[in-house]
């Protein structure tokens, strides 16, 4: 392919995704000294990501205490976030150690986090956190941060690339290790409504970067059920396809959300007791949880404690716990296959104030909620709440809310160092795409992170020595020949119509029901590997055997099939868990043929018909390893007819003793060693 025509454009750092930890990252590197016409943010579509489109009652950011005489500090931040499970304590400590910076570096950028007459800023607890480190500035939280930075940005005059989708990470395999060069990226913009091979060609934009920095937030297009946005659909697949290690691809987090308006229902919306329902094909009503609870008060109280154990919870099934009503939900909708809905007009079946569990009664009545409905409850709790689905077409005071167990976060996803930078040179991954959290994590500090990591990139990019290899333009060229060589061949099965393909909405649908079936809150054994036999003759075949219409559907292919490379190694990493003989926890239930004969396994007490499930769970902690896979490019790449991944269990890092004398310290932070 003709290159001399082609216009490439150079940078110094390329960062793909406009959330907020990317924006964020971009005015770190210009505080940090990099001047901004050397820095590039590329996006799909500016602001359609998960950071200007979610949130909750009271969207959490978390953060070291730092107000009165609470006793804390970053180790026992560290130490917090360390017991949660399969997080490394180094990262643990950098999070935690940096919460501070990064939350006065968005109060300074005025993200109004509340604060007293005296400047403290106030603090709540939030779930799996023992102080009140949890700040809100209410349900749009991440939408503010994200408006501030992107004023920020703007104001630093860096660049926005907006309306690009961005499907190939270009590298350079040496003897000693893998870095990047830059990125392909189409313009959306010149991408025509009919099917041209010349077109897609020409539609690519090529960017050299030393440094490129992955912001693309989850793995979206995966789940059925979701609280992301529609617009989000993840691009983890661009760095699982160069060889990047991903850890922790077995935890996520779910939690009970509307699914009209994508949001979760957490706090408020579930501390004023709203009525469960579902709703067969008959179109009757069933007050369900009665299936599974014995009477109003543990019924009361389980709710009650959902709102502030939102997080569907593996440990808080037995004894009725709150993460039982998430299973029940999950039973009616994918077992039954009835619908299931809030009602805040009406009080659950058997409500009597006098009945109400001591906990729930108190609050109520300090709130000055103990109204007649749970409508009226919610509008003297907090009325915001209510406002909120009001101004988007939802009167709870008239409408039922349709609800599910929903995909929120994935906690897994690309290895990092403690500068989040991945094992190929000179890439980073910061926000969601970095799996920098385990089991369980306190609400708020995937916010932390993403900042955190933001700042972390900047500093090492800006104190490195940037390596000499790439100003060698011909390497680039070579593998940019290379990889644009590789396109056109793409093209051409895509233009070829001599057999019948599948249409993306098709391989979509599939995706989603698979992973609902796999990959949700119940985790089968049986099954699993067909399924991943399954999706890797998809992924293979994929260019030959996938219709586009047009070729503006050239993004949506390329993230469906990315797709299917991310679910194929999330089931895969589903499998050696079980191979380990894992139990439930965290996010999900465990089931496999029979209960094995090692770790004292045994089946979860469960209520009901969830008895039938067999859920597992042992004495097998697992906790203290991370599991870390890695797709094998090099196989691949010889003979594109099977994809190996290789597997690691890594023991999970300790927390570093910080006790640093400050003269040394000095020399180290002024010498930049600090850095290496």
């Amino acid at each position: 392919m003709n290159l001399s025509k082609r216009k490439v454009k150079t940078f110094n750092t390329v960062i793909i995704g406009a959330g907020a930890a990317g924006l964020n990252c971009a005015v770190h590197l210009v505080e940090e000294g990099i001047p901004s016409n050397e820095i590039c943010i590329i996006t799909k579509k500016l602001g359609s990501g998960t950071s200007f489109n979610t949130g909750s009652d009271k969207q959490t950011y978390y953060k070291l205490s730092i107000i009165g005489d609470q006793n804390d500090s970053p180790i026992k931040m560290a130490e917090d976030y360390y017991k949660g499970g399969c997080m490394h304590g180094d990262i643990a400590l950098v999070e935690a150690t940096n919460s501070v910076r990064e939350f006065f570096h968005l109060v300074d950028l005025n993200v109004p986090f509340p604060q007293d007459k005296f400047g403290g800023y106030v603090g709540y607890k939030t779930d799996n956190d023992p102080r009140q480190r949890a700040t809100s500035i209410g349900p749009y939280t991440s939408q503010k941060m994200g408006k501030c930075l992107l004023k920020e940005v703007r104001k630093k005059k860096i660049s926005i690339i907006d309306d690009h989708f961005v499907f190939k990470i270009l590298t350079h395999k040496s003897e000693k290790s893998s870095r990047v060069l830059g990125i392909l990226a189409f313009d959306k913009k010149t991408l025509l409504n009919n099917l041209e091979s010349e077109n897609l060609l020409n539609s690519v934009k090529i960017y050299r970067a030393e440094n490129v920095i992955l912001a693309t937030g989850g793995p979206a297009q995966l789940y059925k059920y979701s609280v992301y946005p529609k617009s989000q659909k993840g691009s983890t697949f661009l760095a699982i396809e160069i060889g990047c290690e991903l850890q922790n691809l077995t935890e996520s987090q779910f939690g009970l959300a509307s699914q009209e308006l994508r949001w979760n229902l957490s706090g408020s919306y579930q501390q004023v007791l709203p009525r469960y329902i579902s709703i067969d094909e008959n179109n009757v009503e069933h007050e369900f949880l009665y299936d599974y609870f014995p009477d109003f008060q543990t019924l009361s109280k389980a709710i009650f404690l959902k709102g502030y154990q939102w997080p569907f919870n593996a440990e808080r099934i037995e004894s009725y716990g709150s993460s039982l009503i998430d299973l029940a939900v999950y039973y009616e909708m994918n077992t039954l296959g009835r619908e299931v809905y809030l009602d805040y007009k009406k009080n659950p079946k058997r409500f009597s104030i006098d009945k109400l569990d001591d906990e729930v009664h108190n609050y109520l009545k300090k709130s000055d909620a103990l109204r007649e409905t749970p409508v009226q409850r919610l509008k003297n709790l907090n009325e915001d709440a209510y406002i909120l689905y009001k101004k988007n077409g939802i009167d709870l005071a008239v409408n039922y809310l349709n609800i599910a167990v929903c995909n929120q976060h994935v906690n897994g996803g690309i290895v990092g160092d403690i500068w989040w930078e991945t094992n190929i040179k000179n890439l980073f991954a910061i926000g969601e795409i970095n799996g920098s959290h385990g089991i369980h994590r306190p609400g708020g500090a995937a916010l932390n992170s993403g900042q955190v990591g933001g700042l972390r990139a900047a500093q090492k990019i800006s104190h490195k020595n940037q390596p000499s290899e790439l100003e060698d333009f011909k390497i680039f060229k070579i593998v940019l020949e290379e990889e644009l060589e590789n396109l056109k061949v793409e093209i051409n099965h895509l233009m070829n119509d001599s057999i019948v393909k599948i249409p993306l909405d098709k391989h979509s649908k599939e995706l989603k029901e698979r992973m609902n079936k796999f990959g949700t809150i119940i985790r089968p054994f049986n099954g699993l590997k067909i399924a991943i036999e399954e999706i890797e003759t998809s992924y293979i075949n994929f260019p030959k055997k996938t219709s586009i219409k047009s070729n503006n559907e050239i993004v949506n292919y390329f993230q469906t099939k990315g797709s299917l490379l991310m679910q194929l190694i999330i089931f895969n990493s589903f499998l050696h868990y079980h191979k380990r003989n894992g139990r439930s926890r965290g996010s999900y239930l465990i089931t496999r043929h029979e209960l094995g004969t090692s770790f004292s396994e045994r089946f979860l007490k469960l209520p009901g018909n969830l008895l039938d499930f067999k859920f597992i769970t042992n004495q097998n902690d697992l906790s203290n390893q991370i599991l870390v896979l890695k797709l094998n490019v090099d196989e691949f790449r010889e003979k594109e007819s099977k994809l190996i991944f290789n597997v690691e269990w890594q023991d999970v890092r300790e927390i570093p003793q910080t006790k640093s004398w400050f003269e040394t310290t000095w020399k180290r932070f002024k010498n930049g060693s600090i850095y290496e």
